[in-house]
C-alpha cells in the first residue's frame, strides 16, 4: 500500500517569490510514522516541485492520498482530492491540516473520505491501518470524521503529548535544500517546540489549535533535534516561542553547552522582548537572528481593540531592545477596514522612527474558526476562499472605496520597502534572484498549482 502526501503551493501573491518557504514539516512527521510503520510513501510539495497534480499521480500510483493545507488553499485541497478520484475511484482520500481542524465541515464533500483533524502521528497509522485491513473502529479514532450512511460523523478530538512527535526523517529537506528559505538565510529548517499559544488575542487562529490547549516539548528532544539537522539555518515554528523566561534560559543553556553554532528564527511577543532585554541579548548571541514580532498596530486603541494587553510604548521598546543587538525585529503589522489614508502613513512614519528594517503589513482578515469571524461575518463580501490569505479585503472599507484603500496599501508597502532597501537587508534579491521568481511565477501559471 502506497501512501501520496500532498502539499499545496499557497495561491497568493507571494506564493511564487521565493523568499519565505517553509519544508513541509507537517508531511514530514507523517512520513516519519509511515516509514515507521512499514509503509511506502512520497511527499509530493508543490512548493518545489511544479507538476501538474494528475501528472504526480500517474507517476507515484498511490492508494491513499493525504492532502494538507491552509485556508487559502481549501478549494485546492478539495479539486486535489477530487482529481485523485477520478484518477482511480478506489483511490482513499484524506485531509488534514491547520485549517481542516477547525473548520472540517467545509471539507464535508464527495470527493473526500476522510478529515483527520489530530496532530496524533499514532491516529494517522490506525486510520490507514483501517483503511487498509477494514478492521478495527473508526469510531474511536482520535478526532476523526469519516463517512457512514452518507453523513459525516464527528470523533471527539483530544489533545495530545506533544512528546509524541517523531523526530523527522528528513530526506524530502535534504532533497529539496536549497528551496526553503527565509529572506537571505536559505537553506532553513524549521523545528516545533509548543502547541496552541498561552494567549488570547481576538484575531488568532493559532492559539485555538491543539484543543486550545498551549504544551510545550520536552527541551533535551529539542536540542537534540537541533543539534543533528544538516543545515545551519533553524526556523522555530511556535506561534510565541517566548513564553517563559526559565525555559529559554534552559535553552540558551544548553546551546552553548553543546556549542551549536547556528541561526535562529522565531516568533514573539512584544510585551516580552521589552520586559527581557537580556534574554534577547542572551538569544541573538547564541545566533537569533530574527524575532518576529506581531506589533499590529501603531496606536493604542488598535491595540486595545486586538485584546494584545500591548501599548504603542510596549512596541517601540520591543523594537529598542533587538535593536540594540545583533539580531533584527520584523514588525508584523494589520490595518483594519476602518483605515484611512493616515492610518498607512503612520504605519511608514512609525518605521523611520524607530529604526525597525523589516516591517510586514497584512489586511484584517476574520479567520473561520474565531469568534472574530462569527463576530464579523455579516460584513464579509468576498466569498472566494483565495482571499483569506491577508493581502485582500474580505470586507468592505468604512473610510475609503476598495481602489482608495488599496492605493493606500500599495504605496505604503512600496515606502516600506524602500526604507529596508536603503538599509542593505534586500541584497540577497539580485538578478538571479529575481530570474528565479520569475521562472517560479511562469510555473505556477502553467501547472495551475
Amino acid at each position: 500500500m502506497k501512501i501520496l502526501l500532498a502539499r499545496l503551493m499557497a495561491p497568493n501573491k507571494l506564493s511564487f517569490t521565493g523568499i519565505l518557504d517553509n519544508e513541509p514539516l507537517e508531511l514530514e512527521y507523517l512520513h516519519t510514522a509511515l516509514m515507521e510503520n512499514g509503509y511506502e510513501d512520497y511527499i509530493f510539495d508543490g512548493m518545489v516541485e511544479k507538476l501538474p497534480f494528475k501528472t504526480v499521480m500517474e507517476r507515484e500510483n498511490p492508494d491513499i492520498v493525504a492532502i494538507t493545507g491552509y485556508i487559502s488553499q481549501e478549494n485546492q485541497m478539495k479539486k486535489f482530492a477530487q482529481t485523485a478520484k477520478d484518477f482511480n475511484l478506489d483511490i482513499i482520500t484524506i485531509v488534514g491540516g491547520v485549517h481542516a481542524q477547525l473548520n472540517y465541515e467545509r471539507f464535508y464533500c464527495e470527493g473526500i473520505d476522510y478529515i483527520a483533524r489530530s496532530e496524533c502521528m499514532s491516529a494517522f497509522i490506525e486510520l490507514i491501518k483501517y483503511i487498509e485491513t477494514k478492521e478495527g473502529d473508526a469510531s474511536k479514532i482520535n478526532g476523526l470524521c469519516h463517512k457512514s450512511g452518507g453523513n459525516y460523523i464527528v470523533n471527539e478530538f483530544t489533545p495530545i503529548d506533544i512528546n509524541t512527535l517523531p523526530i523527522p526523517e528528513r530526506s524530502h529537506f535534504y532533497k529539496y535544500k536549497d528551496k526553503f528559505r527565509y529572506l537571505d538565510l536559505t537553506p532553513v529548517a524549521t523545528v516545533k517546540l509548543s502547541f496552541s499559544c498561552p494567549y488570547d488575542c481576538n484575531f488568532c487562529y493559532c492559539t485555538l489549535l491543539g484543543g486550545s490547549k498551549y504544551s510545550t516539548r520536552d527541551l533535551g528532544l529539542v536540542v537534540d533535534e537541533i543539534e543533528n539537522i544538516d543545515c545551519e539555518n533553524i526556523q522555530i515554528a511556535d506561534d510565541d516561542f517566548l513564553v517563559d523566561k526559565a525555559r529559554i534560559s534552559k535553552f540558551i543553556k544548553m546551546i552553548r553547552e553543546r556549542n551549536i553554532k547556528k541561526n535562529f528564527i522565531c516568533y514573539t511577543r512584544a510585551d516580552f522582548v521589552a520586559a527581557n532585554p537580556e534574554i534577547i541579548e542572551e538569544l541573538a548571541d547564541i545566533g537569533f537572528k530574527y524575532f518576529l514580532v506581531g506589533l499590529e498596530a501603531v496606536n493604542d486603541h488598535a491595540l486595545l481593540s486586538y485584546n494584545k494587553k500591548t501599548t504603542d510604548e510596549i512596541n517601540r521598546k520591543c523594537v529598542e531592545n533587538i535593536n540594540r543587538t545583533k539580531g533584527q525585529c520584523v514588525g508584523l503589522f494589520m490595518v483594519g477596514i476602518d483605515a484611512t489614508k493616515k492610518d498607512f502613513e503612520d504605519i511608514v512614519i512609525w518605521a523611520e522612527d524607530t529604526g525597525i528594517k523589516h516591517v510586514t503589513v497584512s489586511i484584517f482578515t476574520p479567520i473561520p474558526g474565531t469568534q472574530l469571524y462569527e463576530d464579523n461575518k455579516h460584513l464579509i463580501t468576498s466569498d472566494n476562499i483565495e482571499d483569506w490569505d491577508f493581502l485582500h479585503l474580505v470586507m468592505e472599507p468604512t473610510n475609503m472605496s476598495r481602489m482608495e484603500f488599496y492605493y493606500e496599501y500599495y504605496k505604503m508597502f512600496m515606502k516600506l520597502y524602500d526604507i529596508a532597501k536603503k538599509t542593505n537587508i534586500y541584497d540577497f534579491m539580485d538578478l538571479d534572484f529575481y530570474k528565479k521568481m520569475l521562472g517560479n511565477y511562469l510555473k505556477t501559471k502553467m501547472t495551475g498549482i
